[in-house]
């Protein structure tokens, strides 16, 4: 059925140079397998004639890969880690390292994507229908004639060829899923065929498959979290256990410590304390449509000459509306009454909010104050992925020689299409000060507490649109690259030399972005928005759900779910003002190039005992990028008294509590273009060697040095400034607004993130189908990458200002990441077999500097310390049970208000089924997260009460059938 590799190998030097025999099997590797006993013994058989360190997958029969997403079965391969994306694996990492510095390729070649408008040099597994791979290799130890870009490792997925296959031979399969937060049964169907004639030298082979899955996911967030405190240099933040932080600068001081304390109408007074910004549930549900399509043609002209051609499509449509409810800060003045911390007394747990008496604090005027929470915003976006390949590639023999070349174009289009977001703002008001809304952090998740008559006000006209928090757009995005390659292998008739392998690339990536928006106008001549007319924060029953959103137990606690019926809104819109109509932004320039020549030169040898090959790659890369930064001025929003107080005779406008400003009135835009390029050229050794010790004991090192260039957003790095004045904050203070400059950008003075790296293995096969195996790994890494949130001085149209909250990346200093990884398998002979792997990585603490300043340390980011995948499986005659269990430990991200955001361990059981009805008939069942784990974070390595977020996205039913002829 199917095996997974999960150790050592390379690919034989006689073979295509870039690229690993075609054959799944062919790898080898000490194989961790999951499915026939067949696979697993011809994976371990193979592997014993490897030379490096490669982890491979492999499906012995066509459309049998082992898991549902190729992503998920990369995760039970020693040392990586998967992020998920509505439960199912979308990027994927390395020993450690992000998912941006692993190299996916397609049949040894770059996969272009670009999903939620941000092209990424990491791949969207969502994109890859796993039917159509026959094998996956995951390379730790690069050769010279592998692609650079991958300090994590390279991953190459392999797809089928007709002359591998029979003729007229292929499979057919359909599968219903059924989720528990969705309660929708879904289908999804594949197909793959393939012909060659009887002198194989002609062959066609096409395949597709097509899915359609709604995925409902439940999360709750602590925002942006804050050291309150009445006096900065008095009580600066500390962690729980009363130590003050060494980069205390990149603290995010609520006010900047200018009497930011609390106090409340009990009396209480708080000071010196982190607290969330505001505190948020969601839910977020998408329809996605995926298509994936193969189409190659083969032919073998000559005897010498094989060419094969191949095209692919992978399509993913992902409509969704996310629907949020949210507590804000601005409560936690005048309206916070009640507070629970935990046991250091420096975290906040939770709030409770009451209106308080006329008079004292309410901006509303008559006989009711009014509070405006929970306040609702939903979202709703059109978003459509599209990768396509076409490539030609060809073996020519001449004897001792063999050329192999190939030469294509991939490219991707993506990001939402359409955008709208909307937030109203419920007017829940009470006479005597009556508790209207609480939250609190329960069990690492948010419970919420609303006045029970929240829902019935806002379907009885008591609320309005926050016309502020109201808008839409879109970003269009491109990303393609133009490649050519050739490599020559002359093989040598010699007890030692193998062979040598050179070679030679061309790579030209182009990324374009188009961003706009759309409007609905009131008037004729399109110069009026609704948002600017009296009737814009008009809310009309029917744009809200008439009955609390559901709840999931393990998703989140809510004592009521309001939400905006977001597609009722547009309709609204549509039939009442004209539009909407597509405002392009061309002044907002974004186009990216980065052309790349690459060299190298390797020797394989072998022995009856020893093998391996040595080599060099050099590669230069020029990159230019030309781009925008986009710069806001919230002059105002609204009009009140003089000189913007409030004025409590003046009657409430269309925002509620003052008139709007139209926004060509109130904003100011400015797009400021600019350029940037740089060349470098880096020299990439590599060296393998692997030693038969015994027949059945193996000894394996590898030494490199490996580069991954940084992210294509950082190569144009725009930024995104936003000032707000003072009378905008006065108008906007309720809902968080903050003066002063605010914003984020990219850095493209980011150096590549490069490394030195080590491995040391040892294998022991103990018995047919079994071995028990080890590997020490070191990578001595340089200026990594780590995104940020700091307050940062930027020179802004020739000003120097302070930028708070500015997210970027910066490069980390030098930093060591070591470890080992342990796997065993072992099959009985009636069948019961078992597999387990263990990974320990440690990482150093290292400094994280931007334009010379020390922001801080973090270790590397995408790091976990340990992980655990054990799969126990039995399988006679035509019966084929098997039980996964994955535990990844605490993962590292980046630096928020200068502490690190840390993944709590994530642990996820699956159970798998498949029974021969009748030959080449099979019936499979499936059932992915068993345990209905969720993923959460939080802020910090002293405590975890500083809670981030979780997400939940349910436990996963698959029943199916296939048939193979």
């Amino acid at each position: 059925m199917s095996g997974v590799a999960h150790a050592q190998d390379a690919a034989p030097a006689a073979q295509d140079a870039g690229q690993a025999q075609q054959d799944a099997g062919a790898q080898g590797g000490d194989i961790i397998v999951t499915g026939y006993r067949g696979s697993i013994e011809k994976s371990l058989n193979q592997k014993r004639e490897a030379n490096a360190f490669v982890d491979v997958i492999t499906a012995e029969d066509i459309g049998k890969f082992p898991d549902k997403n190729v992503a998920d079965s990369l995760q039970r391969v020693p040392g990586v880690i998967i992020d998920r994306d509505g439960g199912e694996g979308s990027r994927v990492s390395i020993r450690g390292l992000s998912s941006d510095l692993t190299l996916t390729e397609l049949n040894g070649n770059f996969i272009a994507s670009a999903d939620s408008g941000d092209p990424s040099r990491s791949f969207n597994y969502l994109l890859l229908p796993s039917t159509l791979i026959g094998s996956v290799e995951v390379y730790k130890s690069p050769e010279a004639r592998l692609d650079e870009g991958g300090v994590g490792g390279v991953i190459i997925n392999r797809t089928r060829k007709p002359f591998d296959l029979k003729p007229w031979s292929g499979t057919v399969s359909a599968e219903g899923t059924y989720s528990d937060v969705t309660k929708k049964v879904e289908p999804n169907v594949s197909g793959l065929l393939s012909w060659h004639n009887e002198d194989k030298t002609l062959g066609f082979l096409v395949g597709a498959t097509y899915q359609v899955r709604t995925n409902r996911s439940l999360s709750a967030s602590g925002d942006s979290w804050h050291w309150w405190t009445d006096d900065k240099a008095t009580d600066p933040a500390t962690d729980v256990n009363g130590k003050t932080f060494a980069n205390d600068s990149a603290i995010d001081y609520w006010n900047s410590g200018n009497n930011a304390g609390t106090t409340t109408r009990d009396g209480k007074h708080y000071s010196g304390y982190w607290a969330p910004q505001s505190v948020s549930e969601t839910i977020m549900e998408q329809k996605r449509k995926r298509l994936g399509i193969q189409a190659t043609a083969q032919m073998k002209p000559f005897d010498n000459l094989e060419i094969t051609a191949n095209y692919f499509r992978f399509q993913l449509n992902g409509d969704y509306t996310r629907s949020s409810i949210k507590i804000p800060e601005w409560g936690y003045g005048n309206f916070f009454t009640g507070a629970t911390f935990d046991k250091s007394g420096t975290v906040l747990t939770g709030a409770t909010f009451e209106v308080p008496p006329e008079g004292t604090g309410c901006r509303v005027p008559g006989n009711m104050c009014t509070m405006e929470t929970p306040a609702p915003q939903d979202t709703y976006v059109r978003e459509k992925s599209v990768s396509n390949t076409y490539e030609v590639r060809g073996n020519w023999e001449l004897g001792h020689l063999n050329v192999d070349f190939v030469f294509g174009k991939t490219k991707a289009t993506g990001g939402p299409s359409f955008q709208f977001y909307a937030q109203a703002k419920p007017r829940n008001g009470s006479v005597n000060g009556n508790s209207l809304s609480a939250w609190n952090f329960t069990d690492q998740s948010i419970a919420m507490n609303f006045s029970p008559n929240v829902i019935q006000n806002m379907l009885n006209g008591v609320a309005q649109i926050d016309l502020g928090s109201t808008g839409s757009g879109f970003t269009n995005s491109s990303l393609s690259q133009r490649y050519a390659q050739v490599d020559l292998t002359r093989k040598f008739d010699s007890p030692f030399f193998d062979s040598i392998q050179v070679g030679a690339k061309w790579r030209d990536a182009a990324i374009h972005r188009e961003t706009g928006r759309f409007e609905w106008y009131s008037d004729a001549a399109n110069t009026l928005r609704f948002q600017d007319t009296p009737g814009g924060a008009l809310a009309l029953p029917e744009i809200f759900y008439p009955s609390s959103l559901g709840n999931i137990a393990g998703g989140f606690q809510t004592s009521a779910f309001p939400a905006i019926n977001i597609r009722n809104y547009i309709d609204y819109l549509n039939k009442t003002y004209n539009g909407p109509v597509r405002v392009p932004e061309p002044q907002n320039v974004y186009n990216i190039g980065e052309r790349i020549w690459a060299g190298y030169g390797q020797l394989n040898f072998k022995t009856s005992t020893v093998r391996g090959n040595i080599g060099l790659r050099v590669v230069n890369t020029k990159q230019d990028g030309t781009s925008t930064d986009r710069i806001t001025y919230e002059n105002e929003y609204c009009v009140n008294g003089p000189g913007g107080a409030f004025d409590p005779n003046k009657p409430v406008g269309a925002d509620g509590n003052c008139s709007v400003i139209p926004e060509s009135q109130r904003q100011v835009r400015v797009f400021s273009p600019n350029s940037e390029s740089k060349t470098y050229t880096d020299f990439l050794p590599s060296f393998n060697i692997s030693w038969d010790v015994t027949p059945n004991l193996l000894l394996r090192a590898a030494a490199s040095k490996v580069i991954a260039r940084p992210g294509y957003g950082d190569l144009a790095g725009s930024r995104g400034l936003t000032f707000n004045s003072d009378a905008f904050v006065f108008d906007r203070a309720q809902f968080g607004a903050r003066p002063g400059w605010f914003g984020d950008g990219g850095n493209f003075d980011l150096k590549p993130f490069n490394a030195w790296q080590y491995d040391f293995g040892v294998e022991w096969y103990f018995h047919r189908g079994s071995v028990l195996g080890a590997t020490l790994f070191r990578k001595d890494v340089k200026d990594f990458i780590v995104p940020v949130v700091i307050d940062l001085p930027q020179e802004v149209a020739g000003q120097t200002v302070t930028v708070q909250q500015y997210a970027t990346q910066a490069n980390g200093s030098s930093a060591v990441s070591q470890g080992v990884e342990v796997y065993a398998q072992h099959t009985l002979d009636f069948g019961l077999g078992a597999q387990v792997n263990f990974t320990y990585n440690d990482t150093s603490m290292a400094d994280v500097a931007l334009n010379g300043k020390k922001l801080g340390e973090s270790p590397l980011v995408g790091s976990a310390k340990t992980q655990l995948n054990a799969s126990i499986f039995y399988e006679h005659g035509p019966i084929l049970v098997r039980a996964s269990y994955n535990r990844r430990g605490e993962v590292v991200r980046g630096l928020s208000s200068g502490l690190n955001v840390y993944d709590d361990p994530y642990e996820q059981v699956d159970l798998n089924a498949a029974v021969d009805v009748f030959k080449n008939f099979q019936i499979t069942g499936s059932v992915i997260n068993l345990t209905k784990s969720e993923q959460r974070q939080h802020l910090g390595n002293d405590t975890k009460d500083r809670f981030i977020s979780n997400v939940y996205s349910g436990r996963r039913f698959y029943l199916g059938m296939a048939y193979k002829f």
